[in-house]
C-alpha cells in the first residue's frame, strides 16, 4: 500500500505517518495540492491520498480526475468540524478520519481500501479455473492476455496475478484505454518531454515508467489506434519505450 498524505493533518502528519508505516504502509508526503499532483505525476504513485481538509478537497479530486488518476481519496480533520467532513465527503472523499489520528481507525481505513480492490467473489467453477489458472502464471515473468465480457472481473484477475507475484510489493497501475482520447494516449502510456507537443509544459512521466518493476494493467486495448498498437508491441516485447518527443529509449522492467 502506497500513501499520500497533503497537507499538515492539522500538525499530526508525523503521528499518522508512523501509523500507516506500522501497518505496511510506504508514505509519502506533500505540502499541498500542486506538490501532491507532481507527486502522483512523477511516477511515485499512490494507492490511496489522504488530505487535510485544510485543503481544497473537491479541487483535489478534480485535479485527479482531469489527470485520469484513479485513486480513492480520504479526508482528515479536526474531530469537532462535522461542516468540513460532509463537504469533504460530497466532494467525493471516501471516508473522513478525524484527527488526531487513531491507529485503530487509520488500520481499518487501510485495510478496507485494499480490500475494495482486491476482493474477488465468485461461485461460477469456470471462474475458480480462471483464478487457479492465475495463481499459477502469476510466478513467472509473462505478459498475460486476460479476456471476458465487461464485468467479469477481468481487474480483479490482473489485481490476483499482481498480488500473488514476485512484484507483489512494486506498483500496480491500470489504464482504460478506451476512457482516453487517441491523441493523448501515447503521453499517457509512455510519457512525454517538454515543449513535444501543445501543452506539454513540463515533462511527464507515462504509465510503463510509473509502473517499473510492478505490474501494468492495459484495459480495452482493442480500442487502440494500430499505429499505437504497434508501438505498444514493442514495449511489451522488449520491456523499451520511447517518451514523445524523444528518441532516447528507456528500460522498463514491467509486467
Amino acid at each position: 500500500m502506497r500513501l499520500l498524505i497533503i497537507g499538515s493533518l492539522n500538525g499530526q502528519i508525523g503521528a499518522a505517518s508512523r501509523i500507516a508505516m506500522q501497518r505496511g504502509a510506504k508514505v509519502t508526503h506533500a505540502d499541498g495540492i500542486s506538490q501532491g499532483l507532481e507527486v502522483m505525476r512523477s511516477g511515485q504513485g499512490a494507492d490511496l491520498v489522504m488530505v487535510d481538509v485544510s485543503n481544497n478537497v473537491a479541487k483535489l479530486i478534480d485535479a485527479i480526475k482531469a489527470e485520469r488518476i484513479n485513486l480513492p481519496v480520504v479526508a482528515c480533520g479536526i474531530e469537532t468540524s462535522p461542516a468540513a467532513a460532509v463537504a469533504a465527503i460530497k466532494a467525493g472523499a471516501k471516508e473522513y478520519v478525524p484527527l488526531p489520528p487513531d491507529a485503530e481507525l487509520i488500520a481499518a481505513v487501510l485495510e478496507a481500501v485494499a480490500a475494495e480492490q482486491d476482493t474477488l467473489i465468485y461461485e461460477d467453477p469456470a471462474m475458480g479455473k480462471a483464478v487457479e489458472m492465475a495463481k499459477k502464471v502469476a510466478g513467472s515473468q509473462a505478459s498475460v492476455l486476460i479476456t471476458g465480457e465487461s464485468g467479469t472481473g477481468k481487474e480483479l484477475i490482473a489485481r490476483l496475478l499482481h498480488r500473488n507475484s514476485p512484484r507483489k510489493d512494486k506498483a500496480f497501475v491500470a489504464v482504460n484505454c478506451a476512457a482516453i482520447p487517441g491523441e493523448l494516449l501515447e503521453s499517457e502510456l509512455f510519457g512525454h518531454e517538454k515543449g513535444s507537443f501543445t501543452g506539454a509544459v513540463a515533462r511527464r512521466i507515462g504509465k510503463f515508467e510509473e509502473s517499473s518493476g510492478g505490474t501494468l494493467l492495459l484495459d480495452e486495448i482493442g480500442e487502440m489506434d494500430l499505429r499505437l498498437q504497434a508501438k505498444l508491441l514493442r514495449a511489451v516485447q522488449e520491456r523499451e519505450i520511447n517518451r514523445v518527443g524523444s528518441n532516447n529509449s528507456i528500460k522498463v522492467d514491467v509486467r
